[in-house]
């Protein structure tokens, strides 16, 4: 960007000797006029969101797109008490959505898979604004808020309230991690989680006496 800003200065010097210098020179202008705009327009959410972290005197890593992207990433770690998370901020100036993930350094070994997504989708059944998610990919887990800029504006009030709601997610979702971790042999069956009725308790049951049963072939 900055070469491209350079370069239209130059071009603007190297014409002011011509004849025609008013015409290049305002030509120049307009483009240099454009160019501005067009930078602003591609980071104005970016910038914003930048500038109140700087505020806070935070550090962040920027991320910018790949290629001809239009996704930011700005990146800060955080302490809670004694245990560490990650705020990544994922910004697509395109179509003005933003979404702030709270990730937990810990991850979720496959033993304990069933456990984890079961108390998280009670968890999330009582959220109104954002939820806990667990990546079954690698054992991730990760709180994320969305909102819409371009309907709902930005302001540093909201951006408070944003964080701190994820920053509330985070502390929700490494409690109920922990109680899940605690159990050092939890049930793979989903039914062991949730209050059922009698009829269908029976029936897992059944089900886990059949599926544990020995048999010549592979189940």
């Amino acid at each position: 960007m900055f070469k491209k800003l350079k370069s239209l200065f130059s071009k603007s010097k190297a014409t002011n000797n011509n004849a025609d210098d008013g015409t290049s020179v305002a030509k120049q202008a307009k483009d240099f006029e454009k160019l501005l705009k067009k930078t602003q327009k591609d980071h104005l959410i970016t910038t914003q969101i930048m500038t109140w972290l700087d505020k806070q005197e935070w550090k962040y890593d920027h991320r910018s797109p790949n290629d001809d992207g239009h996704t930011h990433h700005l990146i800060l770690g955080f302490t809670d008490r004694e245990n560490d998370w990650t705020c990544v901020f994922r910004i697509n100036e395109e179509n003005q959505l933003v979404s702030i993930f709270g990730i937990l350094e810990e991850s979720v070994p496959v033993s304990h898979y069933t456990a984890i997504l079961m108390e998280f989708a009670k968890v999330n059944l009582s959220v109104s604004f954002g939820g806990i998610e667990f990546d079954p990919n690698d054992g991730e887990v990760r709180t994320k808020i969305a909102f819409d800029v371009e309907f709902g504006g930005l302001s540093d009030k909201a951006l408070g309230c944003y964080l701190q709601a994820v920053a509330g997610l985070t502390e929700v979702a490494r409690s109920v991690m922990q109680a899940v971790m605690a159990d050092d042999e939890p049930s793979q069956f989903a039914g062991d989680y949730v209050d059922l009725g009698d009829e269908v308790k029976t029936t897992i049951n059944d089900e886990k006496q059949v599926f544990y049963l020995p048999t010549h072939t592979a189940q």
